[in-house]
């Protein structure tokens, strides 16, 4: 887990912004599982598309786009991990990616999480537009996962002023606070663009987890014990 900062200019007035973000990078390198969780997802475009629309969340997309029934299904309900069992495996990945980024960040392991996942297709043409996950005072962590190499569109990242972005490659893995604004260029190729986006919720005092009926877990105690090995 490789983490990058955006940090603010240090401020020479009391009143300067100021801020400390912290990305967490890394990469699923299993291209082959990769590859099938892309065609899965495209194969189950249709099926995501009888869905009731929710809203865009500022995304500018419209009701012909999956994006627009997040929170409608969880892509790692077990009835597709049943479909696609290298979505468990990749379910297990992130749980472990997770743990390495507040270590390496140095912050806190919450034991009792809640998770949220839906993915995005972008056709020729299209773009999403700059938006938030949450703002509120118990935001926690975002995070998006591209499903190819994605070199002629990007994904941004801003605050303020500052703007930064990554490599959009196969299986990487970007990890970030959910009030950091984000945004993807237009897509210029034939071919879909395709990645998985995903929001956690600490569901412990003095949080109060999601209200979206189709969270599931992320880490429990049992999860955790599992991950490090414990008893």
């Amino acid at each position: 887990m490789q983490i990058q900062k955006m940090k603010s200019l240090h401020p020479l007035s009391p009143y300067s912004p100021v801020w400390d973000i912290s990305f967490g990078l890394t990469q699923w390198n299993q291209p082959e599982k990769v590859d099938t969780i892309r065609q899965y997802m495209l194969d189950k475009e249709e099926y995501i598309l009888t869905l009731d629309v929710v809203n865009d969340a500022g995304t500018g997309l419209n009701s012909n786009s999956v994006t627009t029934r997040y929170g409608q299904y969880n892509l790692f309900d077990p009835m597709f991990i049943n479909e696609c069992p290298e979505i468990g495996e990749l379910f297990e990945f992130l749980q472990y990616s997770y743990l390495e980024f507040v270590d390496a960040d140095n912050t806190q392991n919450y034991v009792l999480l809640d998770i949220i996942c839906w993915f995005n297709i972008l056709r020729k043409g299209e773009r999403i537009n700059i938006h938030r996950h949450g703002t509120t005072e118990v935001s926690y962590l975002s995070a998006n996962m591209h499903l190819d190499t994605y070199e002629s569109s990007q994904t941004y990242y801003s605050h303020f002023d500052m703007t930064n972005s990554f490599p959009n490659i196969k299986g990487g893995l970007t990890i970030f606070p959910n009030w950091v604004a984000h945004w993807v260029d237009t897509w210029n190729e034939d071919t879909p663009r395709v990645s998985l986006a995903f929001d956690i919720y600490i569901s412990q005092p003095p949080y109060y987890g999601c209200a979206i009926p189709t969270s599931l877990p992320f880490m429990t105690q049992d999860i955790l014990n599992r991950l490090t090995n414990r008893n």
